[in-house]
């Protein structure tokens, strides 16, 4: 009978270990007439469909899984797909939230998630603090600027967003250790102290540039699946590093660092500067995604890329490679108009423009209409010679167009060569494509249009004029 005893106490006490694991959670909405409700997560700068309840009866929904959720910031969504509230998701899973249609905000309640009580009560402290401010803004709006009433109202203001930061405050210092007070602290911008050296105008910066990360951990995922993780890179990257690849590139590898090991920050940031720059909006910044590629893809297993996907970056990767800015440009030999073969390499100017165009082409029309009447001008002035490639292999057409558009330049058949596939070589999908290179023919500037090129000829002028 002793036995027995010892097996049922046993039993007793696994039971409700057990009852504890995956998530359970209770969603009452009072006067809600949604048959479902959307579970969903931040992840970066997306939203990701978590889960689906039904109502079991009126405004009651169980969301519910066998495996626990990774901790985060997740909402509750209508059918409607309109975020009804947000809430957190910790390793305490099994909880209830209660609140009603006339104020889903304000009136929300936890009950059983310590971290989700201290959570709605900033945010409906918060949220009251930002009505009183738009109250007051608008009555500024109504009062002249220089009136002693405007500089009260101001100094309202101001005193109410110092409440709400130090009710923010509070609540870090009220929490520790848990996911709450980390989120919050991860809000929390960073102040300089007083300048030591008031003749240094750049101090603040430049502290703020270096202690920017102090107060998030990026290596934390559960801050990944909140809206405070892609706020906080983007911010990073646009006012505090300069604009310049190199610059980037060693940003990227910083943050990267700081969020080893967690492999899924780590894969998350791999991925998001590689699509970042993989078709990048700004001359040079490809060397951006060379350098995504084979310093991480090339090295560690990055989540979610497949070998047929590793093999197209790779692939991708060493095409752009030898394109980059201030890499020698490939060698091409083509067939000139009379029949000779001519490499541009043997042009002793201080300025080559390769310009691969089609006689087809619309665009290319337009921007040999533009270079022509502009290159005897930028020829005198900065030493500047055109290798026009056309890249069609009607030899016929192509001479016609050359002698009826005038082009008073070096034209040659790209189709027509001792040197390689020139649309292998420079990675040519269209046209025009313009490539300027610099005496020892290094590439300084590429993928712009023909207005663009006096101001590009002048910037690299003037730079080498400085040194």
């Amino acid at each position: 009978m002793k036995r027995l005893w010892i097996i049922l106490f046993s039993w007793v006490l696994v039971v409700p270990a057990f009852a504890q694991q995956g998530y359970k959670i209770n969603i009452q909405i009072k006067g809600s007439r949604d048959t479902t409700l959307l579970l969903a997560s931040y992840y970066g700068d997306k939203i990701r469909l978590v889960d689906t309840a039904h109502a079991k009866t009126p405004g009651n929904f169980v969301l519910e899984g066998k495996k626990p959720l990774p901790g985060g910031v997740y909402m509750a969504v209508s059918p409607k797909k309109a975020k009804l509230f947000e809430f957190l998701i910790n390793k305490n899973q099994h909880f209830k939230l209660v609140t009603d249609t006339a104020n889903i905000s304000m009136h929300l309640k936890a009950y059983g998630s310590p971290e989700n009580k201290a959570f709605f009560h900033y945010l409906q402290a918060s949220d009251k603090i930002y009505h009183q401010v738009i109250k007051l803004r608008n009555e500024q709006k109504k009062t002249p600027k220089n009136s002693p009433q405007y500089k009260k109202l101001q100094e309202e203001i101001t005193a109410l967003r110092q409440q709400n930061n130090q009710e923010r405050r509070k609540l870090i210092q009220n929490h520790p250790g848990t996911f709450v007070a980390k989120l919050f602290k991860a809000m929390e911008p960073v102040t300089p102290p007083k300048n030591p050296h008031p003749e240094d105008s750049l101090f603040a910066f430049h502290y703020l540039q270096k202690h920017f990360w102090d107060n998030f951990d990026l290596s934390d995922s559960r801050l990944l699946r909140s809206p405070v993780y892609d706020q906080k890179i983007k911010t990073y990257f646009r006012q505090f590093v300069p604009f310049e690849p190199d610059s980037v590139d060693r940003a990227i590898d910083r943050v990267i660092a700081m969020a080893r090991p967690n492999k899924e920050c780590v894969s998350y940031l791999v991925w998001y500067f590689t699509v970042e720059y993989q078709n990048p909006k700004y001359m040079g910044f490809d060397k951006v995604f060379v350098h995504m590629v084979d310093q991480y893809f090339a090295k560690e297993p990055i989540a979610n890329t497949s070998p047929s996907v590793l093999k197209l970056l790779k692939d991708r990767a060493a095409k752009i490679k030898p394109l980059l800015l201030g890499k020698p440009a490939p060698l091409l030999i083509l067939q000139d108009t009379s029949g000779r073969f001519v490499s541009f390499y043997d042009i002793r100017k201080k300025f080559t423009l390769l310009f691969f165009w089609d006689y087809k082409c619309h665009i290319c029309k337009r921007q040999l209409a533009e270079l022509v009447p502009l290159y005897p001008k930028l020829a005198k002035k900065y030493d500047l010679a055109v290798y026009g490639i056309c890249i069609n292999p009607d030899l016929k057409a192509w001479k016609e167009a050359v002698r009826n558009r005038h082009l008073p330049w070096i034209n040659v058949n790209g189709t027509r060569t001792l040197q390689g596939d020139f649309t292998k070589l420079y990675d040519i999908h269209g046209t025009p494509q313009l490539f300027l290179l610099d005496k020892n023919k290094h590439i300084i500037a590429k993928q712009f249009s023909v207005n663009q090129l006096e101001k590009i000829l002048e910037d690299f002028a003037s730079r080498q004029a400085e040194k």
